[in-house]
């Protein structure tokens, strides 16, 4: 009985076999005969094409070429869709009234969204916000997301909580350009930002009181109400001026003086100077490219509901402590500090700041223990905190630096600084940007375990695998083209 239920069954499931077989055929004669019809490799072309490049700059620099004409200069690749974009049109109006220039900001409205004129060019962006909680908005004020952008005689407060929906708040407009640089403080509540030296031939020198011209200024606004940005806080630093800066709230300074020490956190900033290495007015006092400030009395110095006296005498800034880097360590390259980065390194722990040193390259300066005692001249401090550098070049006769060490692209000082390297997308080096986490594989440490790879094992504390996790940082040339007509973006190992 068994055995003629078995040859049953093993017959029944034969004729499964054939039946399953012949569909597959059928199915596949099927799918052949409609990829033909429909295009055949033309498909697989157009799919293929659908997410490759494309060259989003093309313009001809001739007589008839305009920086103006912005179908020239459209930014848009098939892979990228734009869900919404604000032109921060505020009011209608490009000025405010007379009596808020320089002082105060003022509302926006929405039904300027994307209606004439726009008022400026987008310079640099910064945002902040709890972009980990979905932007969500607590009834206390605190969260959501904002964007901060600076715009040459302006900069705009936007609320990016909803990307889809993008909400311009307001516009702080000072009459002093160029607003070039941003920087906001991880509350939200303030912002500094900085006036670069006046170009006169696109921005028109105010003829008022603004006898400066927009260099030399750093500003400090308040922005916790985000409809109503105040200035409270100013300082000037002939004869040139902020090229950007960043600022840092240390709440750890074991050596801070005994008239400070009662504080609970310190602030500090940051300012790149674009004529580093200049006398500094008529004072023949040498101060350095890279300078540190100290604001006594941090944040409460600020504060907008102080009276005339007590801003006045709390707006001081006390140069701490300065940087630049030594000559000979530059493969004869041009010395110009043109950005700084704050950042914690994720593995040591230490202050650093990333400066862009043009034909000097990435510089990594340690500013965890700011000493006691002022150093305004950078004699020691952060001067000898130099822990890292990166240039195209061997920038030392030996060790890492030297010919046969890692720190360099093997290039010559030809192939890397100058003119001759810029075209090359070489040297002249515009930024730096820290990534805040390691990575393995292309996986970072706060993804979930079960994506790494194998190699990546437990994590950034791996006794066999925690070395292939590493700190990145990108730099950005200045100039440079490849044959995409794009700029270079080089990927350095800072771990």
């Amino acid at each position: 009985m068994k055995s003629s239920l078995l040859f049953q069954n093993s017959e029944a499931a034969d004729r499964v076999i054939t039946f399953a077989f012949v569909g597959l055929v059928v199915i596949s004669l099927l799918s052949a005969t409609a990829y033909l019809a429909l295009g055949g490799d033309k498909n697989a072309e157009d799919v293929s094409a659908a997410s490759e490049w494309v060259d989003p700059v093309v313009e001809i620099e001739d007589e008839n070429h305009s920086h103006s004409d912005l179908l020239a200069h459209r930014l848009q690749t098939d892979n990228m869709v734009l869900i919404d974009y604000h032109n921060l049109n505020c009011d209608g109006n490009v000025a405010p009234p007379a009596e808020l220039d320089n002082v105060a900001g003022r509302p926006c409205y929405p039904e300027y969204k994307n209606v004439g004129p726009t008022p400026g060019d987008s310079s640099e962006i910064s945002i902040e916000g709890n972009f980990m909680e979905d932007c969500v908005k607590n009834p206390d004020g605190t969260g959501g997301c904002y964007a901060y952008v600076s715009s040459y005689n302006q900069f705009e407060i936007l609320d990016i909580s909803e990307p889809n929906n993008i909400v311009l708040l307001s516009t702080y407009y000072a009459e002093v350009g160029r607003m070039i640089d941003i920087k906001v403080t991880p509350d939200n509540n303030w912002v500094l930002v900085n006036h670069e030296l006046t170009n006169s031939d696109l921005d028109p020198i105010p003829q008022d009181d603004d006898a400066n011209s927009g260099a030399n200024r750093l500003d400090v606004i308040y922005v916790a109400n985000k409809n109503e940005p105040i200035k409270v806080a100013e300082w000037n630093n002939p004869p040139a001026g902020f090229h950007n800066q960043d600022l840092h709230v240390d709440c750890d300074w074991e050596n801070a003086p005994v008239i400070y020490a009662q504080e609970e956190c310190h602030l500090f900033l940051y300012g790149a100077d674009p004529y580093p290495e200049m006398v500094e007015g008529d004072s023949g006092t040498f101060y350095k490219g890279t300078q540190v400030f100290y604001v006594p009395l941090g944040f409460e110095s600020w504060l907008p509901t102080q009276t005339e006296e007590q801003q006045n005498g709390s707006r001081e800034i006390i140069r701490w402590g300065g940087y630049s880097p030594e000559p000979e360590t530059t493969c004869g390259g041009s010395i110009f500090n043109h950005d700084n980065v704050f950042h914690i390194h994720p593995i040591t722990g230490q202050a650093l700041l990333y400066i862009s040193y043009w034909d000097a390259g990435l510089r990594i300066v340690d500013v965890s223990e700011p000493p006691a005692v002022p150093d305004p001249e950078g004699i020691t401090w952060p001067q000898d905190n130099e822990v890292g550098r990166w240039l195209g070049c061997p920038s030392a006769d030996d060790g890492w630096y030297g010919p046969d060490g890692g720190g360099h692209a093997n290039m010559s000082s030809e192939e890397w600084g100058g003119s001759s390297g810029a075209l090359n997308g070489n040297g002249w080096i515009h930024y730096a940007v820290p990534y805040d986490h390691l990575l393995c594989n292309g996986a970072k440490d706060t993804d979930p375990m079960e994506t790494w790879d194998a190699e990546c094992g437990t994590g950034p504390n791996d006794a066999e695998f925690g070395i292939n996790w590493r700190h990145l940082t990108m730099i950005a040339p200045e100039y440079g083209t490849n044959t995409n007509h794009t700029g270079y973006i080089w990927t350095i190992d800072t771990t």
